[in-house]
């Protein structure tokens, strides 16, 4: 991988992505405050899910679109995320408009909007 800034990265050669739903979702006021802090940042689409990147600890991921908003929905969402599940924050922001990963996010994924 290869690093853009402080919090993004792109994915330069193959990386295992797997997706999911976690056994305890996000509590309903967590997935709510989420939906109030992007509602007003331009996202067509947002779908939450648990995700593993090349085999790290299951996390909380999103998918954006239109793609040019992703990182203010990570940064709008990050501390909320932080605040709801201090002992597993991490959160990783994907864009939509990669056919072969859109059917896998929608398919295993929540709308977050």
């Amino acid at each position: 991988m290869k690093r853009i800034s402080d919090s993004t990265w792109e994915v330069t050669e193959p990386t295992s992505i797997q997706v999911g739903r976690p056994k305890n979702p996000p509590s309903p006021d967590a997935l709510r405050q989420m939906r109030e802090a992007v509602a007003s940042l331009g996202a067509t689409s947002i779908y939450w899910f648990w995700v593993s990147v090349d085999g790290d600890r299951p996390h909380l991921g999103l998918a954006v679109s239109p793609p040019e908003v992703a990182s203010s929905i990570g940064e709008a969402v990050e501390p909320i995320w932080q605040e709801h599940s201090p002992l597993n924050a991490k959160l990783d922001v994907f864009r939509l408009g990669d056919a072969k990963l859109d059917v896998t996010f929608r398919a295993n994924g929540e709308s977050l909007l």
